[in-house]
């Protein structure tokens, strides 16, 4: 079979072009109407999820500063947030805060401030503060200790 097409002049014109491009804008408006109905049943599925999903729950910790150890004496500014239970009040550490500060101030001091330079800095004040936390709090279970400011100056 031919794709021909004669004119008026007896000139053969090939109808390739016009087959092809009906062909584009056919696969073109499928593609966006499978595009639109995948959108639309999209939607509900974070919905559904996001309920299953346990609420987190936080309790802030004011901002501290302390001396870190070593020859200079350097400071480190300290935000923590605290990942809790939901169901206990995120006010649980008010009372404990100066307990908290004393025991970080004295662990703090045998920091050398090049132990907390990049990632593994973070980890290692994560888990000094974790472990005066529960050694402070030992009726509230952290889930997770978020450094929310640390800056080392």
């Amino acid at each position: 079979m031919r794709l021909v097409h004669r004119n008026r002049n007896g000139e053969t014109v090939s109808l390739m072009p016009f087959v092809l491009t009906g062909l584009i804008l056919a696969l073109g408006g499928l593609g966006a109407a499978g595009a639109v109905l995948a959108s639309k049943n999209r939607s509900p599925a974070p919905a559904a999820s996001e309920k299953a999903k346990p609420a987190k729950h936080y309790a802030a910790l004011p901002q501290m500063t302390f001396t870190l150890g070593g020859g200079d004496a350097r400071l480190i500014d300290v935000k923590v947030l605290l990942e809790i239970d939901p169901t206990v009040d995120g006010k649980v550490a008010d009372p404990y805060v100066p307990r908290i500060a004393d025991q970080l101030s004295d662990r703090l001091r045998q920091i050398d401030p090049q132990q907390l330079s990049g990632a593994e800095g973070a980890r290692l004040m994560k888990s000094t503060i974790g472990s005066v936390l529960d050694r402070e709090l030992r009726g509230v279970r952290i889930r997770e200790v978020l450094l929310d400011r640390m800056v080392v100056r």
